[in-house]
C-alpha cells in the first residue's frame, strides 16, 4: 500500500534519505528515477531512486544520493530572543526546467540560480562548473526569500514568488547573459509584480500559457494576463485579485479543462473559483480537518491533497466528494506533492528528512481496468461522457461580478437524474482505496 508499484516491486525504493529536510522537490521530466531536493541547509541534492541502483545493507535505508551541491551559502539575519542574529540560508525552492537540462533554485537571501542538470545528476562535484548564473538578489529588498519557482511549461519563462508577496517573470535566455535591464530590474527580469501582501504559497499556468495564477497567505487569488502584460491596452489592468477570502491560500491548481480553479486553505477548506470570475468562490468544499498545504492534479476531476494532519488525500471536485486516503505521513505536515514523470508514483515531502514514494497505480486509469466484471458492466448504461475542454472566451469579461446565487453552474454539484448509472472512474478508485487499505492494516 503506497510505496511501489505492483507490477514492479522492485523497482523503486519507498522512501529517499536526505542528508537534512527537504523543502521543496522536482522530478526529472523525461527520466524517471531522478529526484532534486532543496535541502533547509542552503544543498541541492539529486537521487536516484531505483531499487536496482541504490547502495545499502538490508537493515539500512539505502543510499540513492547522486550528487550534492552547496548553493544558497549565505547568512540571514534572524530575530531570536529579541535580539537580531545570522544563520545560514535555505534552498526554499526548487524545479527542472522542462526540457530536464537545468535545475532552477530559490534561497532564503533572495537569490536564484539555475544548475546544470546533465552535470548534478551524475557523481560529478564541481560546484563551480555545476552553477550556470546565479541572480542576487533575485527579488526585492534585502533578505526577502524566494520561495516559489514555476518554469512555463510552453516557453522559455520563469515565475518566481517571493516571501513579501512580489511576483516576477524572468526570461530564463537572459539570465546570467550580462545584458543590463533598462529599468531598475535584474538582467533577465522582464515583468515584476507585487500585488499581494504576504507570500506567495502556490502557481499555476494556464494551458495556453497566457494567464498566471498565484496563491498568497494574505487570502487572496492573484491573475496575471501576460498578454496584457506584453501588449498593455489602455484603461485595462494586467492583473486582477479575488476578494479577501478571510483565509490563507495554501496551493492551488487549474481543473475542469481550464474552468475552474480549486485553491487549498489554511482552514481546511477547498475555495473554488469559476474561471473569469475572479471576485469570490462560487463554491467550498469543506472537509479537511487541518490546512491545505499541497494539491497534486490526478485528472481534471481529481486531486490528491497533502494536510497538515499527515494525510494525502483523494478528492472529487464537482460533485465534491472525497475517495480515499493514499498514504499518511504519521501526522507530520505534508508540504509538497509531485508526479515523477512516468506517474508511476507520487513523492511527498514533511517535516523530516525522508522523501516518501507512493504507488500511483492506484490512481490511473490502466490501474483500474478489470475493475468491473462484463455482468456488471453489461447490466449497466454506459456512463456520460464529460464534455471536453470549454476554453473561456479571451475578450470575456465579468467587473468582477460575481454568479448569482441561482444561477446555472454547468459543474453543477446535484444530479437529479434516476437513471443508474455504471461506477466512474473515482467510484472504481475508492474501491481499490479501500482495499489497498484493509490489506495495510491487516498486515500490521
Amino acid at each position: 500500500f503506497g510505496s511501489v508499484r505492483k507490477d514492479a516491486m522492485t523497482k523503486y525504493v519507498e522512501s529517499i534519505e536526505c542528508s537534512d529536510q527537504p523543502l521543496d522537490i522536482s522530478f526529472h521530466p523525461k527520466r524517471d528515477n531522478l529526484c532534486a531536493c532543496a535541502l533547509i541547509d542552503g544543498t541541492v541534492e539529486v537521487h536516484d531512486f531505483l531499487a536496482e541502483n541504490a547502495v545499502g545493507d538490508d537493515d539500512d535505508e539505502p543510499d540513492t544520493i547522486l550528487s550534492s551541491m552547496s548553493v544558497h551559502t549565505q547568512s540571514v539575519p534572524v530575530k531570536q530572543n529579541e535580539k537580531m542574529t545570522k544563520k545560514p540560508a535555505s534552498c526554499r525552492s526548487i524545479s527542472f526546467s522542462p526540457d530536464g537540462e537545468r535545475i532552477y533554485t530559490g534561497g532564503s537571501a533572495g537569490d536564484m540560480t539555475a544548475i546544470d542538470s546533465s552535470r548534478v545528476c551524475t557523481f560529478s562535484s564541481n560546484s563551480e562548473k555545476n552553477l550556470l548564473w546565479n541572480i542576487e538578489p533575485a527579488t526585492e529588498g534585502e533578505f526577502n526569500p524566494l520561495v516559489k519557482i514555476h518554469p512555463f511549461h510552453n516557453s522559455p519563462l520563469i515565475a518566481t514568488g517571493d516571501d513579501l508577496g512580489g511576483v516576477r517573470i524572468w526570461d530564463s535566455r537572459l539570465c546570467g547573459s550580462g545584458m543590463k535591464s533598462k529599468s531598475k530590474l535584474p538582467g533577465g527580469c522582464v515583468f515584476s509584480w507585487k500585488e499581494n501582501e504576504d507570500y506567495i504559497s502556490d502557481f499555476d499556468l494556464s494551458a495556453d500559457g497566457n494567464t498566471l495564477l498565484a496563491t498568497s497567505a494574505d487570502g487572496r487569488l492573484s491573475v496575471f494576463d501576460l498578454r496584457l502584460a506584453r501588449q498593455p491596452v489602455t484603461g485595462k489592468s494586467p492583473f486582477r485579485l479575488s476578494d479577501d477570502q478571510e483565509d490563507e491560500l495554501l496551493s492551488l491548481k487549474i481543473m475542469k479543462g481550464g474552468n475552474k480553479v480549486v485553491c487549498g486553505s489554511q482552514e481546511g477548506v477547498l475555495s473554488i473559483f469559476s474561471w473569469n470570475t475572479w471576485g469570490d468562490c462560487s463554491d467550498r468544499f469543506p472537509g479537511h480537518p487541518s490546512s491545505i498545504d499541497a494539491i497534486l492534479k490526478v485528472d481534471e476531476d481529481t486531486i490528491l491533497t497533502g494536510s497538515s494532519d499527515g494525510l494525502i488525500r483523494v478528492a472529487q471536485i464537482q460533485p465534491d466528494k472525497f475517495v480515499g486516503v493514499l498514504g499518511n505521513h504519521n501526522d507530520y505536515p505534508i508540504e509538497k506533492l509531485e508526479w515523477n514523470s512516468d506517474r508511476a508514483v507520487v513523492g511527498s515531502v514533511s517535516h523530516n528528512n525522508y522523501i516518501r514514494l507512493w504507488d500511483a497505480h492506484v490512481l490511473l486509469e490502466e490501474g483500474l481496468e478489470g475493475e468491473e466484471s462484463e455482468d456488471e458492466t453489461a447490466s449497466k448504461p454506459a456512463a456520460a461522457k464529460l464534455p471536453t475542454k470549454s476554453t473561456a472566451k479571451d475578450d470575456s469579461e465579468d467587473d468582477w461580478e460575481d454568479e448569482d446565487e441561482d444561477g446555472d453552474d454547468s459543474d453543477s454539484d446535484s444530479d437529479d437524474s434516476d437513471e443508474e448509472e455504471a461506477p466512474s472512474m473515482n467510484d472504481r478508485r475508492k474501491k481499490r482505496l479501500k482495499t489497498e487499505s484493509e490489506k495495510f492494516f491487516d498486515d500490521l
